[in-house]
């Protein structure tokens, strides 16, 4: 085995050695260290602001403004955000992927790192009591303390004030078909997920969007973004004739180590000897055609599992890593929860999902099946309750499918819940029926299927405005923590 060790050092060094100053080996054989950086809210403009409309959102991960009658919210994407959770099937190809805001994973050959494309900003507009409110993203500055002043990308080069992401990516184009699918691609995405000055937001609505900007270099340690001419009414002849302007600042500076494992999916919990590192499972499933399009369509809401793990990891003792696939796939069979949400759809529940679900439970997993589309003409309730019974039919031993009393331990531990928290379907005046109890597919005794037609994905993302989550959150540790404790 020392032989085998020497022989390969010594081949290492030779092609090393003789590869000069090569950076493809250079960097395959002695990848530089690279300090990885986070963009957040300021510590000191909430604290320091005359301003009180002015806060940080529930995950502080976000500022918003909040005037009561309607609100804006901005928050920083990071790279990994927008490869691994919002695009992730668009950052796989190096230089062709499809995903418009990042280098996906393409490695520069000449420094060993990934740079930034951009920086991106999702922003997020409510609007209460408006009659009706607008928006510009043309007409936003990102400033630093470097001195740059840098103005947010157009979407489409026609009628754009500001240089555009369809001109910039024109520029990249090669002439072979590849390259055509590639701009097409990242400009589908594009015109799906950026701001742009459009009709006007009318009371109670909502829109969210990305903002783009050229990328901020790793020397820059605070930035301002400020929002100009934001449009508060329109007069009778339908012209914007009331404004404000938005300040907002974050600051930039080194991640933790804890930091780069909390956006890798592994979220520390509390430091103590009773830390215990589990896997959570997100489901992918397909979908039939509809007119309901997601970047991936069995995961509707990006943002909720990373934002439940996270508060898993501060009020309890676990650290949770999410991994996502299907029931038969090695990190998902090794995971202690599992999580499908439904999105608007009719899902493709084929017998190998139901077995491989059956298999999972029957091995000790517990999966937590939620709505996170709410219309009335979505059969969310019945679809799964087949899968229920589909599954209930595969299983080995004794299994029933009943109510969840409120007596049972996904709401007494460790958080006394004392009723059903509230969930989407209570927020939503389109849903006349609201859900006063979960159902429950048991196995020997034990929980092992929880059906929710509340929504709570939803609000664990924080979709919902002026909302206090604090119960759901609690719920969603009370979940985690009973399928932790039970396999």
């Amino acid at each position: 085995m020392k032989l085998m060790m020497k022989f390969k050092f010594l081949f290492l060094f030779a092609l090393i050695a003789f590869s000069g100053c090569d950076s493809v080996y250079k960097y395959i054989f002695l990848p530089p260290e690279k300090e990885e950086y986070v963009i957040v809210p300021s510590d000191d403009f909430i604290k320091n602001s005359k301003d009180t409309l002015y806060k940080l959102s529930v995950g502080s991960q976000s500022l918003v403004y909040d005037a009561k009658s309607w609100k804006f919210e901005i928050k920083y994407m990071s790279d990994y955000q927008l490869n691994n959770f919002e695009f992730p099937e668009e950052s796989k190809a190096q230089e062709f992927s499809g995903n418009p805001y990042t280098y996906a994973n393409w490695v520069d050959p000449e420094t060993g790192v990934t740079p930034r494309r951009f920086s991106v900003f999702k922003v997020t507009i409510y609007n209460y009591t408006n009659t009706k409110i607008n928006f510009d993203p043309e007409q936003v500055l990102l400033q630093t303390d470097r001195g740059d002043n840098f103005k947010t990308y157009a979407r489409e080069k026609k009628n754009a004030r500001n240089y555009s992401i369809e001109e910039y990516f024109q520029k990249l184009k090669g002439t072979s078909g590849v390259e055509d699918d590639v701009f097409e691609t990242r400009m589908g995405i594009a015109r799906r997920t950026m701001h742009y000055y459009g009709k006007p937001i009318y009371k109670g609505d909502s829109r969210d969007g990305l903002i783009v900007f050229d990328p901020v270099v790793e020397e820059v340690k605070r930035l301002r973004i400020t929002i100009k001419n934001f449009v508060l009414s329109y007069d009778e002849n339908n012209e914007p004739n009331e404004f404000t302007d938005l300040t907002f600042s974050f600051d930039q500076r080194a991640m933790t180590d804890e930091e780069i494992l909390a956006q890798r999916g592994v979220i520390p919990g509390r430091r103590d000897s009773t830390k215990v590192i589990m896997n959570a499972a997100l489901i992918k499933y397909n979908s039939q055609p509809g007119q309901l399009i997601y970047e991936n369509s069995w995961n509707p809401v990006p943002r909720s599992l990373p934002n439940m793990i996270n508060y898993v990891g501060r009020n309890s003792k676990y650290t949770v890593r999410l991994v996502m696939g299907g029931f038969g796939e090695e990190d998902v069979v090794n995971s202690k929860i599992a999580f499908i949400m439904g999105n608007g759809l009719v899902p493709e529940l084929s017998s190998s999902f139901v077995h491989q679900m059956g298999d999972y439970i029957n091995n000790g997993g517990t999966v937590f099946i939620d709505n996170c589309f709410f219309n009335t003409d979505y059969p969310f309730k019945q679809q799964f309750e087949d899968l229920m019974k589909s599954v209930q039919a595969h299983v080995k031993g004794k299994a029933e499918i009943k109510e969840i009393p409120l007596d049972h331990e996904i709401f007494t531990d460790p958080n006394k819940l004392g009723a059903l928290p509230q969930g989407m379907d209570n927020f939503n005046p389109r849903i006349l029926l609201k859900a006063d109890h979960l159902l429950g597919l048991y196995l020997d005794g034990q929980l092992r299927v929880i059906l929710s037609t509340k929504g709570y994905p939803v609000l664990w993302a924080e979709e919902v405005s002026n909302t206090d989550i604090t119960k759901q959150l609690e719920f969603g540790v009370n979940l985690f923590t009973y399928a932790f404790k039970n396999k």
